[in-house]
C-alpha cells in the first residue's frame, strides 16, 4: 500500500452537504453567506463543516476569480507568417478587453477543424475567429467572425484582404512591362482566398486583353506547398509557348516557383518575371527581391477581433459585416524593374 493511500481523505463539499442534509449547491451558498439561504440552514451547514474539518480550496477559488473569458482562434497553419501576424493583432485587441485567446491549428484538414470547433465549444469560449477549411460546414453555435477563408452568408462578420484588387495590381504591373502571356500558380479554389485570387487574375487578364488560356493556370495542393508550386512551374515552363511572367498567389508558392526556375536553368527576372500576392517576411532580401503586395495582416487581426467583441456586446444588429482591407503594390526586382 502506498504512503498516499494511508493519508486521511480530506472532506469535500459533498461530504458537508450530505451531513447537513442539503444539496451541494445549497452548502456552497451557505458557506458563502448567501442571503438566499435561511439562517437555520446556514448554521447547520457551518456546523457540519466544522465537525468534518472542511476547508475550502482557496487556490481553486482564486483561480476561478482570476480566470479571464476566452476566445478561440482557428487557423490552418500558424507557421505561415500571415496567420501568426493575424493572431498577434487579434490578441492585442482581445487582451485589452479582458479576453484570452486559445489558438488551434487545423493543417487545412476538415476533420481537424471539426475537432477544434468542438473543443472550443466544449471549453465554453465566448466567441471564435475562424479561417475555415470547410466553407459549407455548419456555423458554430457561438458568435463567430470568419477571416481569410470565408463562409458566405455565415458568421457575425467576415474579414479578408482585397483579393481581387490585389490580383488586378499584380497583373496590371506585369502588363505594363509588356507581358502578354502571364501564368498563374494559386491555391485551391475550395478556399475563398484561392477562389477570389483566381477570379481576380482572370478578370484582370480579360480587362487588359491578355492571353488567358487555361494552360497558363496551375493550382497547387491544399497546403499551398512550395513543392506543389515547383511542380506547377515546371509544367508551365514545358509548354510550347510558356508564359513570360507568372503570378503566384502566395509567398510559399513563389518560393517553389523560383526553385523550379533555377532547376530548369531559367533566371528570374531575366528569363521570366515573377510576382507574388503575399509579401514574405524578408521579401526584400531574396535573390531577386520579390515584387509583392504589402498587406496589414496585423491590422486584419485587430479588425476581426473588434468585430467579434462588437458582436459579443450585442452589436452587428444590421447583419453580418464584411470588411476588405486594401493591399499595396511593392515593386522590387523579380518583375524586371531595376533595383530600388
Amino acid at each position: 500500500m502506498s504512503d498516499e493511500a494511508l493519508l486521511p481523505r480530506r472532506p469535500t463539499l459533498v461530504d458537508v452537504a450530505r451531513l447537513a442534509q442539503v444539496a451541494p449547491s445549497t452548502a456552497s451558498r451557505a458557506l458563502k453567506e448567501s442571503p438566499r439561504i435561511s439562517e437555520e440552514t446556514r448554521l447547520r451547514v457551518r456546523a457540519a463543516a466544522r465537525g468534518l474539518g472542511y476547508q475550502p480550496n482557496r487556490v481553486a477559488q482564486s483561480l476561478r476569480a482570476m480566470a479571464a473569458p476566452f476566445v478561440g482562434i482557428v487557423v490552418p497553419d500558424i507557421a505561415i507568417t500571415f496567420y501568426s501576424r493575424f493572431v498577434k493583432g487579434a490578441q492585442e485587441v482581445l487582451e485589452a478587453a479582458g479576453y484570452q485567446a486559445l489558438v488551434l491549428n487545423t493543417e487545412r484538414e476538415a476533420g481537424h477543424e471539426e475537432v477544434a470547433l468542438r473543443t472550443l465549444e466544449g471549453h465554453r469560449v465566448r466567441g471564435i475567429l475562424l479561417a475555415t477549411s470547410r466553407p459549407d460546414a455548419p456555423e458554430p453555435h457561438i458568435p463567430t467572425v470568419y477571416f481569410d477563408s470565408l463562409a458566405p452568408g455565415r458568421g457575425a462578420a467576415r474579414v479578408a484582404l482585397a483579393n481581387a484588387q490585389g490580383m488586378d495590381l499584380l497583373v496590371g504591373h506585369l502588363a505594363a512591362h509588356g507581358h502578354e502571356r502571364i501564368g498563374y500558380i494559386g491555391g485551391p479554389p475550395t478556399f475563398t482566398s484561392g477562389a477570389e485570387r483566381l477570379a481576380g487574375f482572370r478578370l484582370a487578364a480579360e480587362r487588359l486583353g491578355l492571353d488567358a488560356r487555361a494552360a497558363y493556370v496551375e493550382i497547387a495542393d491544399s497546403t499551398w506547398s512550395a513543392d506543389s508550386a515547383g511542380a506547377a512551374m515546371t509544367r508551365l515552363l514545358a509548354l510550347a509557348e510558356p508564359p513570360t511572367a507568372v503570378v503566384a498567389s502566395g509567398d510559399t508558392l513563389a518560393l517553389g516557383a523560383i526553385g523550379a526556375c533555377r532547376a530548369a536553368g531559367r533566371r528570374v527576372p531575366d528569363d521570366l518575371a515573377l510576382v507574388t500576392f503575399d509579401d514574405p517576411l524578408f521579401g526584400a532580401l531574396f535573390d531577386p527581391p520579390l515584387t509583392a503586395l504589402r498587406r496589414s495582416d496585423h491590422e486584419l487581426g485587430r479588425r476581426a477581433a473588434g468585430l467579434l467583441l462588437a458582436s459579443l456586446a450585442g452589436g452587428n444588429g444590421d447583419g453580418p459585416a464584411e470588411l476588405r482591407l486594401p493591399v499595396e503594390l511593392v515593386v522590387r526586382r523579380s518583375c524586371g524593374c531595376p533595383a530600388a
